[in-house]
């Protein structure tokens, strides 16, 4: 197995500087399920969460930092409303000036995950997944996602465009286990 290249996994580069933990890439076949039912689609992930999880996912924003040149980061956890147990680690790289004003207030207000709030806009976009990998988490994100070191995790790098190509955004996406 090869390792993720550098430049997919760029949103999290950003935030945390050097990424801790080898993030093997594999092929899309290769995804166990039910990660790869949760993964390996040309969706959005937090209607496929929500449908998993039955029920709706809150967004939790860990750290954020946003550029002179619209672009705005941000390191969060989805979390089921009920129970709030994690769903999904991101760290996503958004661009701003891809959104009209009141829908770049809401992102910014850091409340609705970003697959949640395109949809709620009717915003078209699709979603291009770039890689697909597993990794085995340090203590820090095994903390994050309710686990334990040295379990596998699975996830992915995506990128969303509007339907005229546009880039809206640059996401690593990783699951807790099951």
């Amino acid at each position: 197995m090869s390792t993720v290249r550098r430049e997919l996994l760029e949103p999290l580069a950003r935030l945390h500087g050097e990424i801790a933990g080898t993030f093997e890439a594999i092929d899309s076949e290769l995804v166990p399920e039910p990660f790869r039912s949760l993964l390996v689609h040309s969706g959005d992930m937090t209607s496929r969460l929500e449908a998993f999880h039955h029920g709706p996912v809150i967004l939790e924003v860990l750290q954020s930092l946003r550029s002179e040149t619209e672009e705005y980061c941000r390191e969060v956890i989805l979390r089921r409303q009920g129970d709030r147990g994690a769903v999904e680690y991101g760290a996503i790289e958004i661009f701003l000036d891809a959104f009209e004003p009141g829908i770049r207030a809401k992102i910014l207000e850091g409340t609705v995950p970003l697959g949640g709030l395109l949809n709620a806009h009717k915003v078209r976009y699709h979603s291009e997944p770039q890689a697909f990998f597993q990794l085995s988490p340090d203590e820090s994100l095994a903390r994050l996602l309710e686990t334990n070191v040295g379990v596998l995790l699975y996830g992915r790098c995506n990128i969303l465009r509007h339907d005229d190509g546009a880039l809206i955004a640059r996401i690593v996406e990783v699951l807790p286990p099951v």
